[in-house]
């Protein structure tokens, strides 16, 4: 019981402490000579009220002790002298005191009515001594009231239900934390039991009674028929049970549960149940999390492989792990090395031997790609990467990686590397091709420098021949025989560098160089052709990076057809129009333009397409050719008919990217 309340029940004690008391205040104050028997009964009153194993006080209206026995005082640390004549309250807590004036009145109140009530006391050394208190009110002689108090110890019992209640508090706690309740189950009866967890789990009030045809309810209607299986074979066979279902919320959620039970049976022998249930709503949901990340993430790694594989220690293969629809991984790899596999390991020494030092190293590798074989015994490529993995305690067991058949990829890059030797051959012929049809147009601009020189070099033997000679006039001449001569070697070396077959050279390039180079190699073929060309060239354009002879030889081709295209035009003039500038900041375009036929709208598709020409005597590659080596160089070669006459190619080139903002 804890203080703030008097009970009124057991009256043992104090009724023995009232007797004492009676014997005592009762006896006559003069006793006769032969009254001896009635002092001997006194005496042994007094030693039972001293030594009697119950703490006795005597307290007076105000409180004031006027009374206690020996073992009393020594309960609490003292002696009886130092209690007698102290206020009782000295005994007692100060939040405690309040209550203790309480239940004092209330005796005082109710003469020869005992009352009982639990509440702690203070020891002398400050300790705290639980104590059940029976205290009853009885006159004395004289009229005078006096509370008698019988105390019995307590503590241990009070420290044992505190202990258990702490405990039922961490288990309690403990349930929560983990989600489990417990519960309890008569199958006879049908009475069950739940903790406060329990019901937290089914969302029911602690006020109700739990009942099975409510948990049913709760049971979601699909799992209802396993539950009642399980449950009822479990209540016949007496036997354990451990099952998960689910339950359906009022709100509509899903909590899935899992309940363990043990059998147990009762003093009469009939089965009762003792077992847990937790709420594995948030393990389901992270199992299901997990599914979905392990199923993705191996639909990643299927989707950009072939198959999987482990290694050991070693570095011999433990496993294959292929994909359902895969056909190309090899068999009979258990227990080898990937260099055992490999049957160009002993073509490529330094691959292997970095690889093989990877591998020692422990460290990650990625693209190695090798020769194989299938399962049908062909020849592939292997792409394979591959990552170290370790025990708990960083030992190494192994490699895991992947591999991807590339076959197809290194034949179309080996297709593709014919295919621009190809190209590249053909691209020459085209040029050696393309430079005898100007061989009379290289022959003027050629003559031309050299005509000069051979007049320079006449003026200068003039100008030594005098008398005296002018030597300032001769230098002058020797100087302009330097220039020319420079002029048609520069002439010589453009038409050499289309000639010869070399490797592409990219270099920062000024297009509107290029075009001017290109066009004093076509000056002689324009004007046999009677055609103009205005050139329009910015002065101020970004720089491009590019093979000076392969755009030369794109604009060649250009300048050329328009001077073909226009070779039947007589009603209007014959002219080139060739126009540079900057495209916004991060192209440069040159075009081509002509005052031909143009170029019918069938055509257009098909202009660049291999071997599609609209020239009787045409081989239809130049301009599948000049397209590929724009799309080379990062750009895009266009064709479109103008609106009066003729049409224009354009070629859109990238910025230098180190001059592009």
């Amino acid at each position: 019981m804890k203080p703030g309340r008097a009970a009124t029940f057991g009256k043992s004690a104090v009724q023995f402490l009232a007797g004492c008391v009676r014997q005592t205040v009762t006896t006559k104050p003069r006793v006769e000579a032969g009254d001896t028997s009635l002092l001997e009964s006194v005496k042994q009153w007094q030693q039972v009220f001293e030594h009697n194993p119950v703490m006795y006080f005597m307290v007076d209206p105000v409180g004031t002790v006027i009374n206690v026995n020996t073992f009393g005082a020594a309960q609490l640390g003292y002696t009886a002298t130092e209690l007698i004549g102290r206020s009782v309250l000295d005994v007692f807590f100060e939040e405690d005191r309040d209550f203790v004036r309480a239940c004092v009145t209330l005796c005082l109140e109710t003469v020869d009515q005992s009352h009982t009530w639990e509440i702690r006391k203070v020891r002398k050394d400050g300790s705290v001594l639980w104590v059940r208190e029976n205290a009853k009110t009885m006159l004395r002689a004289d009229g005078g009231p006096i509370v008698l108090v019988a105390c019995e110890n307590i503590t241990e019992r009070k420290e044992a239900e505190n202990a258990l209640r702490q405990s039922e508090a961490y288990l309690a706690q403990a349930q929560e934390l983990s989600h489990t309740g417990s519960f309890g189950w008569r199958s006879a009866t049908g009475e069950i039991t739940w903790s406060k967890e329990t019901y937290r789990i089914f969302q029911c009030d602690e006020g109700t009674r739990p009942r099975i045809p409510f948990m049913l309810e709760r049971i979601h209607p699909d799992d209802r028929l396993a539950v009642q299986q399980t449950t009822g074979q479990a209540a016949r066979e007496g036997k354990d049970y451990d099952h998960e279902y689910r339950l359906l919320m009022p709100d509509g959620s899903i909590k899935y549960v899992r309940a363990v039970a043990r059998a147990t049976r009762d003093s009469s022998g009939r089965v009762q149940f003792v077992g847990s249930v937790t709420d594995v709503t948030a393990t389901k949901e992270a199992e299901r999390r997990l599914r979905e990340s392990e199923q993705r993430f191996r639909d990643y790694a299927e989707t950009a492989s072939d198959w999987f594989w482990e290694t050991g220690p070693d570095h011999r293969v433990t496993q294959i792990s292929e994909h359902s629809d895969t056909i190309t991984a090899p068999v009979g790899l258990l227990g080898l090395t990937r260099w055992d596999i490999a049957p160009d390991a002993d073509l490529e020494p330094d691959k292997w031997r970095q690889h093989r030092e990877a591998l020692d190293a422990h460290v990650p590798f990625r693209d190695l790609v090798y020769r194989s074989r299938d399962r049908n015994g062909q020849a592939i490529y292997v792409r394979t990467s591959g990552k170290p993995f370790f025990d708990p305690q960083g030992a190494f067991l192994g490699y895991r990686g992947v591999c991807t058949d590339v076959t197809a990829a290194i034949r179309a890059d080996q297709a593709e590397d014919a295919l621009r030797r190809a190209q590249a051959e053909l691209a020459h012929v085209t040029r050696v091709t393309t430079l005898g049809e100007l061989t009379a147009s290289i022959a003027h601009e050629i003559n031309q420098p050299l005509a000069a020189v051979i007049a320079n070099a006449d003026a200068c033997l003039s100008w030594l021949q005098r008398n005296p000679p002018d030597l300032n006039a001769a230098r002058r001449s020797v100087d302009w025989i330097i220039e020319d001569g420079k002029r048609a070697s520069d002439i010589i070396h453009h038409v050499r560098a289309l000639a010869k077959q070399t490797d592409i050279e990219m270099v920062p390039l000024d297009a509107s160089t290029v075009v001017r180079e290109a066009v004093a190699l076509v000056q002689r073929e324009m004007a046999s052709h009677a055609v103009s060309v205005r050139m329009e060239l910015s002065s101020a354009l970004p720089g491009i990076f590019g093979d000076r002879i392969q755009l030369q030889q794109v604009l060649i081709n250009l300048i050329m057809n328009g001077i073909e295209a226009m070779e039947g035009v007589d009603d209007r003039p014959r002219e080139l129009t060739i126009r540079s500038e900057a495209d916004g900041d991060h192209a440069v375009l040159v075009s081509v333009a002509d005052s031909g036929a143009g170029i019918c709208e069938k055509a257009i598709d098909r202009l660049f397409m291999p071997f599609f020409t609209t020239k009787s005597s045409g081989m239809g590659m130049g301009l599948s050719i000049c397209r590929s080596i724009v799309e080379a160089h990062g750009g895009r070669l266009a064709a479109a008919s103008n609106q009066g006459h003729g049409a224009t190619f354009q070629i859109t080139l990238p910025v230098h990217r180190e001059e592009a903002p």
